[in-house]
């Protein structure tokens, strides 16, 4: 069954290097690339890091030609305050076929950074009120997005455990997942967050309340920054949706959703 990794980044983002030609040599049928759509970034000094979409669409005609391969475009757009009508202007030229929301700083400090990033940090508490504040900011802000990325991200790094999390932010994060599924903003399992973080748990406990919640939209996204995680986890990441009674994926192209059912797909393990 044809299937793409929906959240995956090239050389065109900020923190990634990896190659488009490497990605095409997985002899994909679909791809897509969603690079970091950044502005005032902390990361990198307070620059505004957009992709070269135009790049994008050129490596398009070359996906066709020389690897029959359709590449789609899109974007991992990270919000801030204040930022809204800039991240428009930017994407406006652009007809994406998937956009993520992300929020990945603050315009001070990155929700990862920690004391050997950066001496602009507040206390853990402090960071995770902010970030899941802003989470809820941003979906009302961007109702026309695709697909919420990693919700857990400013949990990510601090020593708080998910029990907590969910003790502290579960009121707050339920009424972000309102938000995403009144405006059908599919809720991702993230593949970094569940392996690379060790945030399992907090999908156990939204993948049902989501469910619950009415929502129906689940995607999988690898967050690849190199092409040896492109669909990393997914089998697992199925498993975990099928336990819950979740049994439909979706694809985005052209901004339209596509669903896909889990039990034909086979991912390796």
């Amino acid at each position: 069954m044809l299937f793409y990794d929906q959240h995956c980044h090239t050389q065109l983002s900020f923190d990634s290097e990896a190659s488009p030609w490497d990605y095409a040599a997985l002899n994909l049928s679909v791809l897509t690339f969603t690079e970091h759509l950044d502005l005032d970034n902390p990361v990198t000094g307070g620059q505004d890091d957009i992709p070269n979409f135009n790049q994008t669409i050129t490596w398009q005609e070359t996906f066709v030609k020389d690897y029959n391969s359709r590449l789609l475009l899109g974007v991992e757009m990270g919000y801030a305050p204040g930022q809204a009508d800039r991240l428009r202007e930017v994407m406006a030229p652009y007809d994406f076929d998937l956009k993520l929301l992300s929020c990945h700083h603050n315009l001070r400090y990155d929700y990862m950074d920690t004391a050997a990033d950066s001496n602009q940090l507040d206390e853990p508490t402090v960071m995770m009120d902010q970030y899941v504040a802003q989470l809820l900011e941003a979906v009302e802000a961007f109702p026309d997005v695709q697909i919420l990325a990693h919700f857990d991200y400013g949990f990510r790094v601090h020593a708080l455990s998910d029990e907590d999390v969910i003790e502290r932010y579960g009121q707050q994060l339920t009424e972000v997942f309102k938000r995403c599924i009144a405006n059908e903003i599919a809720f991702e399992l993230n593949s970094k967050s569940i392996i690379n973080y060790g945030k399992l748990n907090l999908y156990r406990w939204a993948i049902p309340l989501y469910k619950s919640l009415g929502g129906h939209l689940f995607t999988l996204g690898s967050d690849a920054h190199k092409v040896e995680d492109y669909q990393m986890a997914f089998a697992q990441m199925k498993d975990l949706l099928l336990e819950f009674g979740v049994e439909e994926v979706v694809l985005y192209e052209a901004q339209q959703a596509h669903k896909v059912a889990l039990k034909e797909l086979q991912f390796e393990s």
